[in-house]
């Protein structure tokens, strides 16, 4: 049996490892991550095991789509309804149905997960709105342009947009990209292109200085993600339940850098150590970006 020692130990080495978003383990709104990396990178084992906070994984076109139609919607349930959207009571059950319904007319959005989510980023307060969680390769500015202007007009704080690099060594992602359970295998000269974009734009960001908070100013992480080198998984088969078919697991080490904090500057790359860059180059394709 586990001495309490033990136990405390186990949760301070879990805490430690975990990522966190302003300085804050688990925050409840208003929060949005970037995960960037290219395919087969390993940033769905990322957000599940070590990033500190939960939310909505949403695709970048629907954010899009509900930031440029908010207006027009907006304006529809104040002309149908007399509901000014912004003053949208949600815990009054009929205005829930009403904005519902409007969503699935104006936007199709006929699941419910989807409303739900949709709804919570029209309607709530800035200090309220839903986590939201981007999976992307951010191969190049535009996509980051396209989630920190949408999110920015739907009333997100640009001090909590927050970008998570998941770099993992390209053969291994290459390995990892092949598995079945992915779903979708990326051809190798399409998840080259990938990696190579995801390096190259963040290389730029760490170089924009101050012109960087034009996008965001939130935290910023480099997480190194090869299997057995830069983590360290402790499983536990005992520990199965209907929701947790595979028992549960914790990262019990985890190999990461803060590159920026919370409405601070971003670290220049000529301020990572030699030991860091030379793991950034044997994991990405040979870019001039980085050698």
């Amino acid at each position: 049996m586990r001495s309490f020692k033990d136990f405390c130990q186990e949760a301070f080495q879990l805490n430690e490892k975990l990522i966190t978003f302003g300085n804050i383990a688990y925050p409840k709104f208003g929060q949005i991550v970037i995960l960037a990396g290219g395919a087969g990178s390993g940033k769905g084992f990322i957000r599940s095991t070590l990033l500190g906070i939960q939310g909505n994984v949403l695709d970048v076109d629907a954010l899009k789509a509900l930031a440029i139609g908010s207006t027009k919607l907006a304006a529809r349930i104040k002309d149908e309804t007399g509901l000014d959207l912004k003053e949208l009571d949600l815990r009054n059950p009929e205005n829930v149905k009403t904005l519902h319904d409007v969503l699935a007319n104006v936007y199709g959005v006929t699941k419910a997960d989807q409303r739900r989510i949709f709804t919570a980023a029209l309607a709530a307060p800035q200090e309220r709105k839903p986590n939201l969680i981007f999976d992307v390769t951010l191969k190049d500015i535009k996509k980051l342009d396209d989630i920190t202007r949408n999110a920015i007009n739907l009333g997100y704080n640009r001090e909590n947009i927050h970008v998570v690099w998941v770099l993992n060594d390209l053969e291994v992602s290459k390995q990892q990209n092949l598995n079945p359970d992915r779903g979708r295998v990326v051809p190798d000269e399409i998840l080259l292109t990938t990696h190579e974009g995801a390096a190259i734009t963040m290389a730029r960001l760490m170089d924009m200085g101050s012109d960087l908070s034009r996008y965001l100013d939130g935290d910023m992480y480099i997480a190194f993600n090869k299997p057995g080198v830069d983590t360290t998984v402790i499983r536990n088969p005992s520990a199965k339940s209907r929701w947790n078919p595979d028992g549960g697991m914790y990262i019990l080490d985890a190999n990461y850098i803060q590159i920026k904090k919370k409405g601070k500057r971003v670290m220049n790359r000529s301020q990572l150590s030699n030991e860091i860059l030379d793991k950034i180059r044997d994991y990405t394709p040979d870019t001039p970006t980085w050698n």
